[in-house]
């Protein structure tokens, strides 16, 4: 593509957000350009890697509302791949905070079940548990391929009628009339609505239209291992280490007894474009102190991993419009299980369509009044 070109709708950032606004802008038929400053699930950004959690279960009603209707998304985005994205392991809450999981779940009219040490040591020999714990499951949760679920809404997208940019940088942004104009080396490309999915890479971009977020980037990491007597293994969120930094696994979905294993939001402060790729060794060591005492015996796999998040200061999303710019970013970390639902969201926010949810609590007033 060179020289100037019109569309309906640009979406800044090819990530598991961006590709989801795409793929439902495209389903209604909006002429659609995906711009990405490196390719779909770069690791250098956060929707990259083997897998991640996907649940039903979260801290607020609103989030489990939300996570219901992603769950039919996941089914239905399968259906359209034709591939399998979502393994259902069932997910694990457990120690003192599952009881804020219970009751968000409880509000939502949703179900779950409460075990005792035994009956979850005898569903799932791998595990260890205290015996007077808080433990709980909820059935549907289960976990999805990540990279392959960004490159199935890619590729959907384009078959459809989408345009994929890679290696392109935003450089130049204005609202400009009534939609917004872009600028990228010799290119200039024009549309009503603009989608900034753009991760750690958004703040200043909005900031260059007049949008100042105080959205923050994080580097958090990954570590690999498996059960040295592998068997099934649910997502378990656990609560009992740290009432600060939540602990959890994640299962392989293709390989049996094999583990993500990680600490939330527990990683430094940084630039995405001067970032480093090398992991924290004393994060590793907690998390492995940690697994030592949740698991049966583990041995390393493949070797950790790195990533981003951005946070707000709320730990909430932020979904919004604000004349012809549409946020759709700042997932604070746990934006990828229910990314199906939130495209959809976000289209409806660009085509100016009535959303399925409230969206009061994902506001960008919230933080600036008056945006």
């Amino acid at each position: 593509m060179s020289g100037n070109r019109n569309y309906d709708a640009i979406v800044i950032g090819a990530g598991v957000i961006g590709t989801a606004t795409a793929l439902a802008l495209t389903d209604r038929g909006r002429r659609t350009l995906i711009l990405e400053r490196a390719t779909p699930a770069h690791r250098g950004g956060s929707s990259h890697g083997l897998n991640r959690i996907v649940r039903l279960t979260d801290y607020h009603p609103d989030y489990v509302r939300l996570n219901r209707l992603a769950m039919r998304a996941w089914e239905e985005l399968e259906d359209a791949a034709g591939e399998r994205l979502l393994v259902r392991t069932g997910n694990l809450e457990v120690g003192p905070g599952a009881q804020v999981y219970a009751d968000a779940l409880t509000a939502a009219g949703e179900t779950f079940t409460w075990l005792s040490a035994d009956e979850a040591r005898e569903r799932w020999p791998g595990l260890r548990f205290a015996d007077e714990e808080p433990i709980f499951v909820q059935e549907e949760g289960g976990v999805c391929f990540a990279d392959r679920t960004v490159r199935a809404q890619v590729r959907l997208a384009v078959e459809r009628g989408a345009e994929l940019l890679e290696g392109t940088t935003a450089e130049r942004l204005a609202v400009a009339g009534d939609g917004v104009e872009l600028g990228a080396g010799d290119r200039t490309v024009r549309a009503p609505v603009l989608v900034v999915a753009a991760g750690a890479w958004a703040g200043p971009l909005l900031a260059s239209i007049g949008i100042d977020l105080p959205l923050t980037p994080t580097l958090e990491q990954v570590s690999y291992v498996r059960l040295a007597d592998p068997s099934p293994l649910p997502t378990v969120i656990d609560y009992t280490e740290d009432p600060a930094v939540d602990h959890y696994a994640v299962p392989d979905p293709a390989v049996v007894g094999g583990l993500k294993l990680a600490l939330d939001h527990a990683g430094p402060v940084v630039d995405p474009d001067t970032r480093s790729y090398e992991p924290d060794p004393a994060r590793l060591r907690r998390a492995a102190a940690w697994a030592a005492r949740r698991f049966a015996s583990l041995e390393p796999t493949d070797p950790p991993e790195t990533c981003l998040y951005t946070n707000t200061p709320d730990g909430d999303y932020v979904l919004d419009r604000i004349g012809p710019v549409v946020i759709g970013s700042a997932c604070s970390g746990h934006g990828f299980k229910a990314s199906p639902a939130v495209g959809r969201i976000i289209a409806d926010l660009a085509t100016g369509a009535d959303p399925p949810l409230p969206l009061g609590r994902f506001r960008a007033g919230r933080f600036a009044p008056g945006v």
